[in-house]
């Protein structure tokens, strides 16, 4: 599986934080078994999310975003250097 990065506009206030903790529930109840959530972190200077996904393909990513609902402004393929 490869790794995919979600920059997405869900910030780090106390509920966004508790949602993200449930993204890999969300995903079974949904139904997505195609895309494994890994982690989440907030490096951005506003407060954004940065999530890290694994999947075959970046359209599987995508596809599973908007089917839980999870507002993104892009995924990216990544390779840990």
């Amino acid at each position: 599986m490869k790794s995919f990065v979600v920059f997405s506009e869900i910030s780090k206030k106390v509920g966004n934080v508790a949602w993200l903790m449930a993204i890999p529930q969300l995903l079974t109840k949904a139904k997505v078994d195609d895309v494994k959530f890994k982690t989440a972190y907030c490096c951005t200077l506003d407060g954004k999310i940065i999530a890290e996904f694994e999947s075959d393909y970046e359209e599987a990513v995508k596809k599973a975003l908007n089917k839980i609902k999870m507002p993104f402004t892009s995924v990216m393929e990544a390779t840990k250097v």
